[in-house]
């Protein structure tokens, strides 16, 4: 037997170590020395992202921005933003306390192993010490091994290409379906904690999204009513002073066309693409399977409606709690008339307590809004103009929209 001869592929090791040592050194570089962005994301519309080329200085601090208008907002009142910076500056300072090897160690633990054949140089590596140190083999096993680490070298790099296109694909996939939804609600998608009163019955108010001078009060009216609450399957509303049976409830969900809205988003093929279902996952029907959902039925003229069961949600036998959220969606396709996803529009939240088979007092239900255009900006539209409990106006144009641009549609 003769000693493993790894000469040549020690050679080639050599230069596969150097372009990593070479990454190393630039990460400590970049870690050590140069500008950094002390924003990832914009402090004026915390769902984009900041670009070093949009900046203004604030207190000695620079300020990174996603947009030209938005270094021009920020600029013209700057203290309309100073929880935002205080925010930005605690994360940066975390950041900076932190000691330069820590620094390194976390970029390079991030960054390093997301290159594609980083595990196969490690463990080829280690097989390499040991032979060289404790085993004799043959030259064909050495070119059989080096032949090895090539092949699985190069499957790495490709499968790591494939991941890379796939995961794009997705993130593409995500922002078209569902834009700034779980950047601003989370995961699972969880709506704001209501501000009224415990009830259960309430009505909300949904207003246009959409802002123009040619518009009726510039775009400020009410475009649908919602009334939610809670019945039995011969629809009886449900009540603090009456017994319950939680096995037949359900949690009702009416919806009301406003007044001269647009009957481009009421048409039957559109309402029939509405469902509600308590999946919250990111991709419905592409990935997750919906076996929850219900559809919308038509129950008169401009109304329709949904009754979700909420026996799935009990928890305890005598005294109960029902506490969970269903989410109200749309059936999303691609131009081929596939589903391609679910998008969330509402959320509907309850905590019930049953005693006695009676409704404590403090037994709650509200609704909120999930989803935002990246063209609707926060501060542009704030939120009791676009979902309210308080009466939106509405529209008093009787002539219909139809143009495309003031309805914020394509073509």
């Amino acid at each position: 037997m003769a000693k493993l001869i790894v000469s040549n592929f020690g050679f080639q090791l050599q230069k596969i170590k150097g372009f990593y040592l070479l990454i190393l050194f630039l990460f400590l570089i970049s870690i050590s020395s140069g500008a950094k962005l002390n924003n990832t994301r914009c402090p004026i519309e915390p769902t984009e992202l900041s670009v070093e080329k949009f900046s203004a200085t604030y207190n000695g601090d620079t300020i990174y921005f996603c947009c030209r208008e938005c270094v021009d907002i920020f600029e013209a009142s700057p203290e309309l933003f100073l929880q935002a910076i205080d925010d930005i500056k605690t994360k940066q300072q975390s950041f900076d306390n932190k000691p330069l090897s820590q620094k390194a160690f976390d970029s390079i633990w991030n960054f390093f192993f997301y290159l594609p054949g980083t595990s196969i140089i490690i463990i080829a590596g280690l097989i390499i010490f040991i032979l060289r140190k404790k085993i004799f083999v043959s030259a064909k096993i050495n070119r059989a091994f080096k032949n090895a680490v090539i092949a699985l070298l190069f499957f790495d790099i490709c499968y790591s290409q494939h991941l890379s296109s796939r995961n794009k694909k997705i993130e593409i996939l995500e922002n078209e379906i569902h834009s700034t939804t779980f950047l601003e609600y989370g995961t699972p998608l969880i709506p704001a904690i209501s501000k009224q009163k415990p009830s259960l019955r309430k009505t909300y108010y949904r207003g246009n999204d959409e802002r123009n001078p040619a518009l009726y009060n510039g775009g400020n009216y009410r475009t649908a009513e919602f009334t939610i609450d809670l019945c039995n399957n011969l629809n009886e509303p449900a009540n603090y002073d009456e017994l319950i049976n939680s096995k037949d409830l359900y949690l009702r969900v009416r919806i009301m066309k406003s007044p001269n809205t647009a009957k481009h988003f009421w048409q039957k093929g559109k309402m029939g693409n509405i469902y509600a279902t308590s999946n919250s996952k990111k991709f419905h029907w592409y990935k997750d399977q919906i076996t929850d959902a219900v559809y919308l039925n038509n129950i008169g003229d401009n109304q329709w409606e949904f009754k979700y069961p909420l026996e799935e949600f009990i928890l305890g036998e005598d005294d109960q709690i029902i506490r969970g959220i269903v989410y109200l969606c749309e059936k999303r396709k691609s131009s081929n008339n596939m589903v391609i996803g679910g998008r969330f529009h509402y959320a509907f939240q309850f905590d019930l307590k049953l005693y006695s088979k009676k409704f404590d007092t403090t037994s709650d239900l509200w609704m909120g809004p999930l989803y935002r255009k990246r063209s609707l900006r926060i501060w542009e539209i704030p939120e009791k103009e676009w979902l309210s409990s308080d009466p939106i106006p509405i529209n008093e144009k009787k002539n219909e929209i139809k143009n495309p641009t003031l309805l914020g549609i394509d073509k």
